[in-house]
C-alpha cells in the first residue's frame, strides 16, 4: 500500500535549523497520543532507518518514513511550516481526519 503525503520543503528545512537533523538523516514519522489534559494525537519524528514495507519521502536533503502502522495518519496529510512562528510553526493537516 501507498500513501500520500505532502511534506513542504519549509517543513523540511526547520527541522535542519532547529532539531539538528542534517541531509542524509532518515527521519521516522509515526502518530503519539497526548499525555493527560492533552487529549488528542499528534505526530512525532525521530531518527531511525528504513525497514521494508515504509514509505519513503526525500525533501531537501532528509529522507522521511513511515510504518504501516501510521499510514492511516498520514494518507492525504500536508506537514508545514510557518517561519513566522519561528521553532513552534510546525503544523500537520489531514482533512481525511475531519470526517
Amino acid at each position: 500500500m501507498s500513501i500520500q503525503l505532502e511534506i513542504q520543503p519549509a517543513f523540511a528545512r526547520a527541522y535542519q535549523t532547529y532539531a539538528d537533523f542534517r541531509p542524509g538523516d532518515t527521519l521516522r514519522l509515526y502518530a503519539r497520543t497526548g499525555g493527560p489534559g492533552t487529549g488528542g494525537l499528534f505526530f512525532a519524528i525521530e531518527k531511525d532507518e528504513v525497514l521494508p514495507g515504509d514509505a519513503v519521502f526525500q525533501v531537501e536533503g532528509l529522507q522521511f518514513t513511515i510504518r504501516p502502522g501510521d499510514f492511516w495518519y498520514f494518507d492525504g496529510g500536508i506537514l508545514r511550516y510557518d517561519e513566522r512562528l519561528g521553532e513552534y510553526g510546525f503544523s500537520f493537516y489531514n482533512p481525511r481526519l475531519e470526517e
